[in-house]
């Protein structure tokens, strides 16, 4: 009986552990924006974050660590969804397809990354 356990148990699928990439974030308004106007930012800012760690294009980077210049906005056609645009601040990898990127955060907290670089 023991063995079937052992042998059942070392069977069980598990879930792949989700690597994070180390990323730093310089956040700044876009031209014109009032952060009062923004509830919901820093939630949406935390999130972003985290899910732009575990992205695809940020996880096969060769780069050490990502550091990205950030422009936050309020979207033209839903000031409740806001915009984010990055980039790569080291301009010598900014060709790199984890460089350029958009995402939205939207009331319901929902993020949307997309990657820029021809994707």
């Amino acid at each position: 009986m023991a063995f079937l356990i052992l042998l059942l148990s070392s069977c069980a699928k598990k879930e792949p552990e989700v690597d994070f990439k180390p990323v730093q974030m310089h956040w700044n308004l876009a031209e014109g924006e009032d952060e009062s106007q923004m509830p919901r930012k820093d939630n949406c800012v935390i999130l972003l974050t985290g899910r732009l760690m575990g992205e695809a294009p940020v996880q096969s980077s060769q780069a050490g660590e990502l550091s990205y210049e950030v422009t936050i906005s309020r979207s033209a056609n839903n000031p409740e969804t806001l915009e984010f645009r990055g980039i790569c601040a080291d301009l010598s990898i900014v060709d790199n397809p984890e460089c350029r990127w958009s995402a939205t955060c939207d009331a319901s907290l929902k993020i949307v990354v997309k990657f820029d670089n021809g994707d």
